[in-house]
């Protein structure tokens, strides 16, 4: 079967032939690479939501977030239930999940996270145990209750502990010259999640005055962000945040990277870049998205991803890639699935791959994770990318 090119910038077979030879590479270089992991760490519930139940055994779950949108809608103005039925419990959040399938490809780790205070959580004790990873915890994790459906997800959390989270408290544990020491000795530098840090900010900008001018190697590194949700805050600190990055990448390059929701909601706020629509078809709306996005913010990596496709933009924007994802209508497991796609694709950058051989081995590395729950190894990343194409041409639930 030939591929079909989605757009102008699609690049998705070409660089499937082109990434070939390069994996063996690859996998050899990852063990000497590091990377920094800030700041946040959750213990997550994760459940599938009953739609209907006949007996012990049989039960059909709710299996788009519509169906369950309007279930709840019904019991407005009286009440109702719903059964959880829980899939299982795990360490999550941005510091954790992209650890677990970061560590999975042998690629060392500095954990500056809320992974428990004054002690480690047991839930975090793989991470703990592992000797290629090094943590410093600052606080108590969140927690959040997830409830997984084929067409996304819904997190519910709890985020007290994470408020804790300042720079006056943070350097009371970790001294400037100790996260310089780290910084400088980490190849990628990644901070999450924006949205739900009230003081992330300003600890960006304490970063940008104190630590950076101290790190001589910085422009041969990569700040790697990941906003979340940025729904619940407000236009003008969502500015303020990007003006933030602007600066940083100044002085070390930053990537920015955002799925297909989150690119949406920062094109609503940035007044001089068009709104992307969702319903245009076949994604038609975010094939330039990233392009009219970077124009705007001028950083040196910005990418946007979905189940069904990612795109990077340099800050040259003429540099733009589309590369279609392996997608599945039936996933097994979504919450996690954004930041094993960013680990893929850090992974890729990490031993030279160009910017579309990257996005691939992000879109590798989650497309295997949404079919089995499990952070692979390079044997796997390397098995599902030598039959990449295959999961183009047929929708494949699980692994050949």
């Amino acid at each position: 079967m030939k591929y079909q090119k989605r757009n102008q910038f699609d690049v998705t077979f070409e660089t499937y032939k082109t990434i070939q030879n390069k994996l063996d590479l690859c996998k050899n270089s990852l063990k000497d690479k590091r990377v920094f992991l800030a700041i946040d760490g959750f213990i997550d519930s994760l459940y599938s939501a009953v739609k209907t139940r006949r007996d012990l055994d049989d039960w059909n779950n709710f299996n788009t977030i519509k169906a369950f949108a309007e279930r709840i809608i019904s019991f407005a103005g009286s009440s109702g239930n719903i059964e959880l039925i829980l899939k299982k419990q795990t360490s999550g959040g941005f510091v954790p999940n992209n650890a677990k399938a970061l560590n999975a490809l042998e690629i060392n780790l500095f954990l500056l996270g809320a992974l428990g205070h004054p002690n480690i959580k047991q839930s975090f004790e793989e991470l703990n145990k592992n000797k290629s990873i090094k943590i410093k915890s600052i606080t108590n994790p969140g927690k959040t209750y997830g409830l997984e459906f084929n067409d996304g997800k819904v997190m519910l959390s709890d985020l007290e502990n994470l408020y804790k989270i300042k720079w006056e408290n943070l350097i009371q544990i970790i001294s400037e010259e100790e996260i310089i020491k780290e910084m400088e000795g980490s190849d990628i530098i990644g901070f999450g999640y924006w949205a739900i840090i009230p003081e992330m900010t300003d600890i960006w900008t304490q970063l940008l005055n104190r630590i950076l001018p101290s790190i001589k190697t910085a422009n041969k590194k990569i700040f790697f962000i990941d906003l979340a949700d940025v729904k619940k805050r407000e236009s003008k600190d969502i500015l303020e945040m990007l003006k933030i990055l602007q600066k940083i990448d100044e002085s070390i390059p930053v990537l920015l990277s955002l799925n297909d929701q989150e690119a949406i909601d920062l094109s609503k706020t940035l007044e001089d870049v068009k709104r992307i629509n969702p319903n245009k078809k076949s994604f038609e709306d975010f094939i330039d998205a990233g392009r009219r996005i970077n124009k705007n913010l001028g950083l040196s990596y910005l990418i946007i991803h979905s189940p069904h496709f990612a795109t990077c933009t340099l800050k040259n924007i003429e540099k733009h890639y589309w590369v279609t994802e392996g997608f599945t209508k039936e996933p097994s497991y979504t919450v996690s699935a954004g930041d094993h796609f960013n680990s893929g694709m850090l992974g890729g950058l990490l031993c030279n791959l160009s910017p579309p051989e990257a996005l691939l081995m992000g879109n590798a590395l989650t497309a295997i994770f949404v079919r089995t729950g499990i952070s692979p190894d390079f044997i796997q990343l390397k098995k599902f990318i030598n039959n990449y194409m295959t999961y183009i041409y047929d929708d494949l639930p699980t692994l050949i």
